[in-house]
């Protein structure tokens, strides 16, 4: 099969032994469509390094199960998506039915083979059918829906007023979640745009892109003893003045993922609507134009359609 391959030598698309199933469990997925999500560009740039000298790059997607092993519990032919972050299923928290916050997570695209491929593999627990009214592009976007939803867990509460820093896909996204949990008090800032900081009004604010100069923003414009949801998954250090934090005693909330199901219903229900964010669909090939523009264009999702 072909796929998009990172290696000691860099990135290309090259011909692959397809996936087999090896345990009872496995689930063989031919994918339909996979997103590209900074992550995987910076898996390819090598900022986040990759577990194997060869690695299939991607973990946002949807596609149909072309076979599974004999307790997989999931039959052939099934429209399906995928949680791409895996639990270790052997520590305390995974046996307490908390895998979601499993400290021992190994993700598709990093340590394993990932969905910029026609087949990608999964163990059965990751996998989630899908409702015949939601599109394979829908299904391929449940990822960043559930890692939207993970805001909810921070401690905000609908009756409080609250700012989404960055109006870029992710904080409109955020927005529209929150408005479906009834949260009404919500502004989305673009600091580019929108003129003045506002200062010391908001209960809550969400951040979208963690950088010192964010959080300093961000710092400023909660009230006294208000909350920072902290989103991004930066993996450089991020600067914070520690003594402001204290003094305003301010709540730093740092969350991960929603639950993934939730996020597949509140597509299918209409509960939210991301069909503007959601763009257009490239060829394996295509990869280098696709990632530079990335770089520059985060108005839309876009996905790679490996069978092109």
């Amino acid at each position: 099969m072909r796929a998009l391959l990172k290696n000691t030598t860099g990135i290309a698309v090259d011909a692959i032994t397809p996936p087999a199933v090896t345990k009872d469990n496995d689930v063989i997925i031919d994918v339909a469509l996979a997103g590209l999500c900074r992550t995987d560009v910076f898996v390819a740039e090598g900022r986040i390094a990759g577990k194997t000298p060869q690695l299939v790059l991607g973990h946002e997607f949807s596609g149909i199960v072309i076979a599974a092993g004999d307790n997989a519990n999931i039959k052939t032919g099934q429209r399906v998506t995928a949680m791409p972050v895996l639990p270790c299923g052997h520590c305390a928290l995974c046996a307490a039915g908390r895998g979601i916050s499993c400290q021992h997570t190994t993700m598709l695209g990093i340590e394993h083979d990932g969905a910029f491929a026609e087949q990608v593999k999964l163990p059965a627990s990751a996998v989630y059918a899908i409702p015949d009214n939601l599109s394979f592009r829908h299904a391929a976007y449940s990822e960043p829906v559930a890692a939207a939803l993970s805001v909810l867990k921070s401690g905000i509460r609908p009756d409080e007023k609250g700012v989404i820093y960055g109006k870029n896909r992710f904080g409109q996204l955020i927005e529209r979640i929150l408005r479906a949990y009834g949260f009404n008090e919500v502004t989305v800032f673009d600091p580019a745009a929108d003129g003045a900081l506002p200062e010391g009004v908001y209960d809550f604010a969400i951040e979208t892109l963690a950088t010192t100069e964010t959080l300093r923003d961000l710092m400023r414009m909660v009230r006294v003893a208000g909350r920072i949801v902290l989103k991004s998954r930066k993996h450089e250090p991020v600067g914070i003045v520690l003594a402001e934090a204290v003094r305003r005693e301010i709540t730093l909330s740092a969350v991960n993922y929603g639950d993934f199901r939730e996020s597949i219903d509140l597509m299918a229900s209409g509960r939210i609507i991301v069909d503007d964010l959601l763009g257009e669909e490239y060829r394996l090939d295509d990869y280098a134009d696709v990632f530079e523009r990335s770089k520059t264009h985060e108005v839309r999702k876009v996905f790679f359609n490996p069978r092109k």
